[in-house]
């Protein structure tokens, strides 16, 4: 075995310290996690670098190889192993290490990693530093050995891929979010099964900050890992809808674009409006470079019945650096309402200024009088009639009677008895006989 140079030690460990220093890089580009203080190392694996972080004071770390057998700090070949210690981490480097499941014996914290020297690597394109919320991105991701794409279908049969974000201002799982899991299988958003290329695509439904992406794959042989870091910004489009005054059943959409995130030429809009049956949706699709921009901002108008809706729609962009975006718009519920009816009384305008609150409540309230004095007036004709008519009803039932006592005293039915003494007066003929 080639004897390891204390120079190259020394330069070794140097830049492996300044690694561990930095506040914003986690993991190298393919190192693999400490898991329950396990690791396993692969036969291909040229050099491993181990690096252990313990609360701070002495500690001894007790490396446990596959076989069983152990090394300590004090105790170990000096010829394959460097191994440099302090009062709270330990950076272990070795030479053609022996494969298989490895374990350490401390107890452990911080951001504890493996890092390997591997003739097979994990290749990931098109991961871009800086995406926005709840944008949709596609990666190719493949397994390269000595600079080839690897394509063993028993190797790609049981491996999967996971896709995870770590929050880069707390390392914790509660800032771990997995959002992807895939397999080279040909399905789903896989192009071909067993070509040692995975498409994937994620949806970056995340708050907007700094984070980690960590992907991964394993089977029964190796684990291989990709860190790099990831920007998330907030959307740069953003919309408003409003609906038009006047009682119409109309609306108003607002797009509002960040020209200096995209190109306003360059985005199209498409967008379903879903009623409350989703049978009931209507497509909505808008092209920027086909509207007037006033101040990056752009309205349109669409006629919709008076009901509720969704509003969500995906957006089609390109970024000011060239990239292609895709985005998902939040959702927005709205409701098309009909406004209460206004009733106007027409009157003979006095001024030329417009009426005053207090001016409308006091023509309210004459319009209440009013009311109330035409319901009087139609009151006293009503009682007038009656009483016109009961009148009337009053002389004719005096009328027939007078008529019927008459008829009795023609036919002598009715005696003197039953006369009044208006009945008894001398005639006109006996005055005249009684004078002379």
């Amino acid at each position: 075995m080639a004897i390891i140079s204390k120079k190259w030690i020394v330069f070794t460990l140097l830049i492996l310290t300044t690694m561990s220093t930095m506040a914003h890089t986690i993991y190298a580009p393919n190192d693999i996690p400490l898991l329950d203080n396990r690791f396993r190392i692969d036969p291909n694996t040229q050099q491993v670098t181990i690096i252990l972080n313990h609360p701070s004071h002495a500690q001894k770390i007790v490396l446990v190889k596959p076989d069983g057998s152990k090394w300590y700090a004090q105790r170990h070949p000096p010829e394959t192993v460097a191994w440099f210690n302090n009062r709270n981490q330990d950076i272990i480097t070795i030479q053609n290490p022996m494969p298989g499941p490895w374990q350490a014996i401390a107890t452990l914290n911080g951001e504890n990693r493996i890092q390997l020297l591997n003739p097979t690597t994990l290749k990931v394109e098109k991961l871009p530093l800086k995406v926005y919320n709840k944008e949709y991105l596609t990666s190719y991701i493949s397994l390269i050995n000595d600079g080839q794409v690897m394509t063993d279908k028993d190797l790609l049969n049981n491996a999967r891929l996971t896709v995870s974000l770590i929050n880069s201002d707390k390392l914790s799982n509660d800032t771990q979010k997995s959002i992807a899991l895939y397999k080279d299988d040909g399905q789903s958003y896989d192009s071909l099964p067993f070509d040692g290329k995975l498409s994937t695509r994620l949806f970056m439904d995340l708050t907007p900050g700094r984070y980690l992406v960590n992907i991964k794959t394993k089977n029964n042989i190796f684990i291989r890992t990709f860190n790099a870091d990831m920007v998330v910004f907030p959307q740069p489009l953003s919309y408003k809808i409003e609906q038009l005054s006047d009682n119409q059943s109309s609306v108003e959409f607002t797009f509002v674009v960040d020209p200096l995130e995209i190109d306003p030429n360059s985005v199209v809009i498409d967008s379903l409006i879903t009623g409350n049956n989703e049978s009931d949706t209507k497509q909505l699709i808008v092209h920027l470079a086909d509207q007037i921009l006033e101040n990056d901002t752009t309205t349109i108008k669409v006629k919709l019945p008076y009901k509720n809706y969704t509003y969500s729609g995906e957006v089609f962009a390109t970024a000011i650096d060239g990239r292609e975006l895709s985005f998902q718009l939040p959702e927005y519920k709205f409701e098309v309402a009909r406004a209460p009816v206004k009733v106007i009384e027409s009157t003979i305008a006095t001024s030329a200024a417009e009426p005053t609150i207090t001016d409308l409540e006091s023509k309210t309230i004459e319009s209440e009088e009013i009311e109330i004095a035409q319901t009087f007036q139609y009151l006293w004709i009503f009682v007038l009639i009656l009483i016109v008519i009961i009148i009337i009803s009053i002389f004719v039932v005096l009328f027939i009677l007078k008529r019927k006592r008459k008829k009795l005293l023609e036919n002598g039915e009715l005696s003197l008895d039953d006369l009044s003494t208006e009945h008894l007066k001398p005639l006109e003929i006996d005055e005249n006989n009684a004078k002379k």
